[in-house]
């Protein structure tokens, strides 16, 4: 596979074990009151809904980062 993209195979092994960011951490976190705030709503909630219930209980986060979340997680 680095042959056809033409990668050094060390750069590859880098990014494969590279650390999670922290925007990576903190959409998993904010993933996991997705998920609760979802399933409380009977799966029928979408974006604008769970962001409003995570800006209740005092999350700081945009709608649009909400409904990218949920679309990459389904």
């Amino acid at each position: 596979m680095c042959r056809v993209f033409s990668l050094h195979r060390s750069g590859y092994y880098a990014w494969l074990n590279k650390p999670l960011s922290a925007r990576e951490i903190e959409d998993n976190r904010l993933l996991k009151l997705i998920k609760k705030f979802y399933v409380e709503s009977g799966g029928t909630y979408g974006s604008r809904w769970i962001h409003q219930y995570l800006r209740e209980v005092g999350e700081l986060c945009s709608v649009n980062r909400v409904a990218k979340i949920m679309r990459k997680h389904k």
